[in-house]
């Protein structure tokens, strides 16, 4: 988030805190540093907020079971820790400064491994079949502290209500731990060991090398980048004159004891429709993502202003949702999450190198909501809105221009993982700053372009006559007002899941968003036609 107030200092930064090491080869620890360092202050002061849950619906050829899943499921999980031994590190914090750390055993043998394998793996066959979506929305209510030593990743085998036999299979884990290209490859080879197993068994647990996975146990991500890590900081300070569009906070008339923390919604489009979207944006010269953070705003406002024409509002409340369009000179985007993992040398890119599970951060935008308001008109006096569809492409060129302007280079991202290192270090962070109704972007991108479960596309995969996977889906727990939609595109379809905090939206109001959001859409690419 920006921060408009702190005073910076130069830091001189010890580059063997930052990578893993070891006194006697067998436990290891590094120390957490900037983005991956905030998460954990997100998770344990804001109960949970930004756990991290990625699930696929896997299809077997022929239905399998859950006895005879079992124990290829926990092979495929065993060699999955040596693969990326990340997965069964802890998340600990030294009393004596605050700071966080992860931590990683080398099993003395096999007992130990099959121990984390049972600690971590859970079964939920015992409930009734839920959906993608009832799945997700359950787990949204598992977290834990990053500070109380768990482990940092789970997996979670849910039964399909969708199609009989079909498996919801699930991580999940603390954002600050994992994202969501890591962990989907990362599953992609648990189902081809998994697929492996049923055809050829095997006897015992998995013969493998326990510690030589230690080579693969990523540094942060400066030192991944190979940057120096002596360097001053400077302030980011909000530009003055700047007032964000803020819509009010106000708490869920329809909230019940023991609903469930997020309020959620999901789309997936066709193969033509996503195929007609992304063609628009390129008849622009826009990316998907820009176009995404475009609609995202549009759909933002708008259903501010409905809301506040809603029948049966009284004056006071009525005006708190007019205001926010009527006064502020820009959209905030609270986090936008960008992907460094390409940039990354070779020998961090790839699971088998020792790549890191989370390749990102996420630096804050500002929208000139002049623009925004040329799209969405009010007329205070007819209370009434109009959207003006000619202008949709300015609005987007106008969100592609701050997205590029804000730099992605190594060096910006070094001073902004330095910037919250330094308002941790001083005691500055509060979650409470998070507590707005704003967008929280996270991940955009295209499984097919970044070789993800390719294998297993329905119909297409090489493997999609054994196993396919059927859809896919990735939330955030979600404790503040922030809105989060996440995009993936998969099989040539792209879905959005959207979700924030039930405490402070309604279902209702989430759907006009969502409804809205699609209704843009839909005018992007019919103008681009």
């Amino acid at each position: 988030m920006i921060n408009h107030n702190a005073s910076f200092a130069m830091t001189t930064l010890n580059e063997k805190d930052f990578k893993y090491t070891t006194r006697d080869g067998k436990h290891w620890t590094r120390k957490m540093f900037g983005f991956e360092a905030t998460g954990t202050r997100f998770i344990d002061l804001g109960e949970g907020f930004t756990m991290y849950t990625g699930i696929l619906t896997a299809h077997f050829g022929q239905t399998k079971t859950r006895a005879e899943l079992e124990i290829p499921i926990r092979k495929a999980w065993i060699k999955a820790r040596h693969l990326a031994p990340s997965i069964a590190t802890r998340q600990v914090m030294h009393e004596d400064t605050g700071d966080y750390w992860h931590t990683y055993t080398v099993p003395s043998c096999t007992a130990e491994v099959e121990a984390w394998a049972r600690q971590t793996i859970f079964w939920h066959d015992d409930l009734e079949p839920k959906t993608l979506f009832e799945t997700y929305l359950i787990q949204g209510e598992r977290w834990w502290t990053c500070s109380e030593g768990h482990f940092v990743f789970e997996l979670h085998m849910f039964p399909s209500s969708e199609t009989k036999g079909d498996w919801h299979i699930s991580y999940i884990s603390p954002h600050n731990g994992s994202d969501g290209r890591s962990l989907m490859k990362l599953m992609e080879n648990i189902l081809i060991w998994t697929l492996d197993e049923l055809k050829r068994p095997t006897a015992g647990t998995p013969k493998l090398n326990w510690g030589e996975e230690t080579i693969r146990l990523a540094p942060t991500m400066i030192l991944a980048a190979e940057l120096p890590l002596n360097k001053g900081q400077h302030p980011l300070e909000l530009p003055k004159g700047v007032i964000p569009f803020l819509p009010p906070i106000i708490e869920n008339p329809d909230l019940k004891p023991g609903d469930m923390t997020n309020v959620a919604a999901y789309l997936q489009f066709s193969e033509q429709k996503t195929m007609e979207y992304r063609l628009a944006g390129r008849k622009h010269g826009v990316t998907v993502t820009d176009m995404m953070l475009t609609l995202t705003a549009l759909a933002t406002v708008e259903t501010e202003l409905k809301i506040a024409l809603k029948d049966g509002l009284s004056p006071q409340t009525r005006e708190i949702h007019m205001t926010p369009y009527e006064q502020s000179t820009h959209f905030l985007v609270g986090i936008y999450f960008m992907n460094h993992r390409h940039k990354f040398p070779s020998a961090y890119k790839e699971l088998e190198n020792g790549a890191l599970l989370l390749g990102t951060e996420g630096p804050s935008l500002l929208y000139d909501m002049s623009k925004i308001k040329e799209a969405i008109q009010f007329d205070r006096q007819e209370m009434k809105i109009t959207r003006n569809s000619k202008v949709v492409w300015e609005v987007v060129k106008m969100c592609h221009e701050a997205a590029r302007a804000c730099p992605s280079d190594w060096d910006a991202i070094y001073q902004r993982e330095v910037n919250r290192a330094f308002i941790l270090d001083q005691g500055l962070h509060k979650n409470s700053d998070y507590h707005m109704r704003i967008p929280f972007q996270s991940s955009i991108g295209d499984y097919k372009t970044m070789d993800i479960l390719n294998d297993f596309v329905p119909d297409k995969g090489a493997l999609s006559g054994e196993l396919t996977v059927t859809q896919q889906f990735h939330g955030c727990r979600i404790t503040h007002p922030l809105m989060a939609p996440i995009c993936w595109t998969y099989a040539d379809r792209m879905n959005v899941s959207w979700a924030t905090a039930r405490k402070w939206q309604t279902q209702e109001e989430l759907n006009l968003h969502v409804r809205i959001f699609e209704e843009w859409m839909d005018i992007l690419i019919e103008s681009a036609a």
